[in-house]
């Protein structure tokens, strides 16, 4: 039990963190398209911002966007662990939060990777093949663990609900 408390609270210290940033990130998000941002040094994905072409100003927007996905997964985590901390685990709710997570993390990590590949194309005027580990790929990875996850939670929930019919 101490593993779980250690993580529920490394999970809560995160989302105390980020809590603020959300506000920044839409405000900005939004005032990138009306106020002249010359004097940020705004990078995406180590690509610098050009503040005054539109499709950089999209993909920032975007990228914002992508980050307040994975926000919103914390949020779903915190909410498992809590579950997990008042030793709920077999609930019905968990496996519908370990799919949200799932689903949110895939379509971040693709989110992630599209942008990332776009601003190469636009930016570099490049194209190149890396092979090996990145952020994009181990967001995926996450994502369909947790989605796994969800379907092992529905094969021990319906055995523990076929257990307890069983005199």
């Amino acid at each position: 039990m101490k593993k779980l408390s250690l993580l529920k609270a490394i999970v809560d210290l995160l989302w105390i963190f980020s809590t603020p940033i959300i506000l920044m990130l839409l405000g900005l998000s939004f005032a990138i398209f009306f106020v002249d941002p010359s004097e940020f040094n705004i990078k995406i994905n180590t690509i610098n911002f050009n503040e005054k072409d539109l499709l950089s100003k999209v993909l920032f927007a975007i990228s914002s966007l992508n980050y307040l996905l994975i926000i919103a997964a914390l949020y779903f985590f915190r909410k498992v662990l809590h579950y997990f901390t008042r030793i709920k685990i077999f609930e019905e709710t968990v496996l519908k939060l370990f799919q949200k997570i799932g689903n949110l993390l895939m379509l971040s990590g693709f989110i992630s990777l599209s942008i990332s590949i776009i601003g190469e194309i636009y930016f570099k005027q490049k194209i190149t093949l890396a092979f090996g580990l990145n952020q994009h790929l181990v967001i995926i990875c996450l994502g369909l663990f947790f989605l796994v996850l969800s379907e092992i939670f529905k094969i021990a929930i319906s055995t523990k609900q076929e257990n307890d019919l069983t005199i």
